[in-house]
């Protein structure tokens, strides 16, 4: 009777975890608010600090429009592992493995995580000249990363820094 206590006890608090963390979900204005700053730049100079904030933080430039201030950058990240079952479902898995179901070594799937980010810069007043920058980060999940976007604006912020110091 214990024997099966414990694996049915995990199964549920996973089922309890995985439905209740989409309450604590950001709302669409909170992350619009993370993604998107504004500068006291030209477009032009936006976008090539932004550039030379994806380089510097690993990222290979994939799409670059300075006429529609479109920039896309990637890279890849390390691994996910992930075991599937013989159907190819990974909660088969999951299950299978709280209630000592053996499955087949062979069935671990790794693949490399992609990380992703688009930006897009716009003028928004030329008087005083105000321009924006929005940026979409992907990492091949649901995770949303605060770590990003705080390391990828203080590069644009040093960027601009450098650039405004040393053109005066």
């Amino acid at each position: 009777m214990r024997s099966i206590f414990l694996p049915l006890f995990l199964a549920t608090g996973l089922l309890l975890v995985g439905c209740g963390s989409g309450i604590s979900e950001r709302t669409t204005a909170v992350k619009r608010a993370i993604e998107t700053r504004e500068y006291n730049v030209d477009t032009k100079t936006l976008m090539s600090a932004s550039v030379g904030a994806f380089q510097d933080l690993g990222y290979t430039i994939d799409v670059l429009n300075s006429d529609y201030g479109l920039i896309t950058g990637s890279r890849t990240q390390g691994t996910q592992t992930s075991q599937v079952d013989d159907d190819g479902s990974l909660l088969g898995a999951i299950v299978a493995g709280l209630f000592g179901f053996e499955g087949r070594s062979d069935d671990i799937v790794v693949t490399p995580l992609k990380l992703s980010a688009t930006i897009t810069i716009k003028e928004v007043s030329s008087d005083p000249l105000i321009s924006s920058l929005r940026v979409n980060f992907e990492s091949g999940g649901n995770e949303y990363s605060d770590l990003f976007f705080r390391s990828f604006f203080a590069a644009i912020d040093q960027s601009i820094f450098l650039d405004t110091s040393i053109g005066d």
